[in-house]
């Protein structure tokens, strides 16, 4: 996976999120401090999770991709059979047992970086779901956080933030910026080891003619 786009995109709200930072030390403590917990923070750390919404759609168009290709015999397949098994694949994620059909065809749970990459995907769930953008039970679970208290919205909530530094490896100080780069660099490791365990099978792609004759009109 290129991660260059993504890694470009963190600096750039890193460093929206220096200069806002910075014209606030010119202020009075207590209105900065308001203002940073109230608007510039959350402001910067929705940012962040939008990065995570782009990531976490890269790795399942890339899951998908590899369970298309996961195949014991490692068997050539052309083209076309391939982006029929995509589309088969895709369509059968619109239900939960598409998903744990992938998991079991790619064995995700034993490769590197498995449990923070469902961390990922049940904070984007959380965040996509909900107009609210409070945690839903699923991502508090997950992160063994209680149920049954009220958070703040995804962006603004400490602890949630704290909690999910922890579970990536990151002191609970982490801020966003630092958390969206550590789940960068774990879903390209999460990929990669999955693709040197699993066997694929090659794509033969058939030539195309280049002839504008050959087009149909």
């Amino acid at each position: 996976m290129d991660t260059r786009v993504l890694k470009e995109m963190i600096a750039v709200i890193r460093a929206e999120q220096q200069r806002r930072a910075s014209l606030l030390m010119k202020e009075d403590s207590d209105f900065a401090n308001d203002r940073w917990l109230s608007t510039d923070g959350p402001l910067v750390n929705e940012l962040c999770i939008m990065v995570l919404v782009t990531l976490s759609h890269q790795v399942e168009r890339q899951l998908v991709r590899l369970a298309a290709r996961a195949d014991e015999s490692g068997k050539e397949i052309s083209g076309q059979e391939y982006e029929a098994k995509v589309r088969e694949i895709r369509k059968g994620l619109r239900n939960r047992r598409g998903w744990d059909e992938i998991k079991v065809r790619l064995n995700v749970e034993s490769c590197e970086g498995y449990t923070s990459t469902e961390a990922l995907r049940f904070l984007v769930n959380s965040y996509k779901h909900n107009p609210s953008m409070e945690p839903d039970k699923e991502l508090l679970k997950f992160l063994d956080l209680k149920t049954e208290v009220n958070y703040a919205p995804l962006p603004e909530s400490p602890k949630l933030q704290e909690k999910l530094a922890v579970s990536i490896g990151l002191g609970k100080d982490a801020d966003y910026c630092d958390i969206v780069e550590r789940f960068v660099d774990i879903a390209s490791g999460f990929l990669a080891d999955m693709q040197n365990r699993t066997k694929l099978s090659p794509v033969r792609w058939d030539p195309v003619s280049l002839n504008p004759d050959t087009f149909s009109r």
